[in-house]
């Protein structure tokens, strides 16, 4: 591939040296056709069957299982649906989720399966389908923020959509960026196996040394004491320092403390601090209102949270990141939802005072520590995954906006 200097016409910025003519002018009309799907009734749906996706089950070059089936014969009845491997789909309501459009390629798993209204089957030459779907990722997403200048998102008009002008290579030059695109989606896809197979990994793991199903021995390869139980009062005290200075701090179930500038959510902070709960790097913050759901995690930083929050300090021979995890498995959770005070879910509130009686087992201080330190490089590995995984999206992006005109 060379580069070539920006033809403001119909030469892109990057594409293979063999080729050298400038891309033609088209009507999508004259490159594929949009069929919508179909709406049908609650008495029409049945427990297995074939699979209905609708709008919501179409994500950005991914599709989610669906939740309505529907008979077999149906598909008899609407052929032009009906959607088999390699069919394109798009998301025609609320088209953009994340910054992304809701286009997808029909894998076997859904294969063979029906459209429900709001949601579009794409018609095109299927033998470039590694080349069609990149091409109107790209243009039907300019098309969709053309369309919404000014507005809310729109619901795609296909018949609008259809009369849109693009700029497309000739053959040979559409079989080879589908063939480079399809080779760059295939090691995305195999790294984001790699990425589930870790988090798998991480689950069993949490599963099975939190219940002592698995173990560690120590450096003579002798098994360590059996663990003991102990209230949380006796591991981890409360922090009541207040203070106004450093950090607004946040903490969330997925990613635990993390700094408040940092996470995508409205400031409703109070503008005087002075009452807010001082942590320090080592500290578990929970929210007292969540730690039901998880919302817990070691803070590695110095700053302050709300005086909702929950601070936690370590007691003598205490690793926190052992604690951090252990907050994190299934039955500490389900301990920590049925003893929330409250009546409903939204009032459920578990304070110091519920929590410091509950019990737990742990084991000596230097299992402890090799387990924390055994899920903290697990869980490098999995950042480490999941960066490399964004670093080939970005190096597709970049691509996309530079082989295409």
């Amino acid at each position: 591939m060379s580069n070539i200097a920006i033809n403001q016409n119909n030469i892109p910025e990057l594409r293979f040296p063999e080729f050298k003519e400038e891309w033609n002018i088209e009507r999508l009309s004259n490159l594929i056709d949009i069929k919508s799907g179909k709406a049908y009734k609650n008495n029409e749906y049945i427990k297995k069957g074939i699979p209905l996706l609708q709008g919501e089950n179409i994500q950005h070059m991914k599709l989610t299982r669906p939740e309505k089936y529907l008979p077999k014969e149906y598909l008899n009845d609407s052929r032009n649906i009906a959607l088999n491997y390699g069919d394109i789909v798009l998301g025609l309501n609320r088209p953009i989720i994340n910054g992304q459009l809701k286009i997808a390629k029909v894998g076997n798993d859904f294969s063979p399966a029906l459209l429900y209204q709001r949601a579009g089957k794409i018609i095109f030459d299927k033998n470039l389908s590694n080349f069609y779907l990149p091409l109107l990722d790209k243009y039907i997403t300019e098309f969709v923020y053309r369309e919404s200048v000014g507005s809310d998102q729109p619901f795609i008009s296909t018949t609008k959509l259809k009369s849109w002008k693009i700029k497309i290579p000739h053959y040979n030059e559409q079989q080879k960026i589908g063939n480079f695109f399809s080779k760059l989606d295939r090691q995305i896809e195999l790294e984001e196996k790699t990425l589930d197979l870790l988090e798998e990994q991480k689950k069993g793991y949490m599963q099975k040394i939190f219940t002592q199903e698995l173990w560690f021995k120590d450096e003579n390869g002798n098994g360590y004491p059996e663990w003991v139980e102990k209230k949380i009062k006796d591991a981890l005290g409360e922090r009541k320092e207040r203070s106004d200075l450093g950090d607004l701090l946040s903490v969330t179930i997925d990613d635990g403390v993390v700094k408040f500038s940092e996470v995508d959510r409205k400031d409703n902070s109070s503008k005087n601090k002075s009452n807010y709960k001082k942590v320090y790097v080592n500290d578990i913050a929970y929210n007292s209102m969540r730690m039901w759901q998880g919302a817990s995690g070691k803070s590695s930083y110095e700053g302050i949270v709300s005086p909702a929050y929950t601070v936690l300090h370590s007691k003598a021979d205490i690793d926190m990141d052992f604690i951090a995890y252990y907050f994190k498995t299934h039955k500490m959770i389900h301990t920590f939802r049925v003893n929330s005070q409250g009546l409903t879910p939204d009032t459920w509130n578990l304070k110091y005072k519920q929590l410091k009686e509950i019990k737990m087992s742990i084991p000596n201080f230097e299992e402890q520590k090799k387990i924390g330190d055994f899920f903290q490089k697990l869980d490098r590995r999995i950042e480490l995954q999941s960066q490399k995984i964004e670093s080939l999206k970005a190096q597709k992006q970049g691509f996309l906006q530079k082989m295409f005109v």
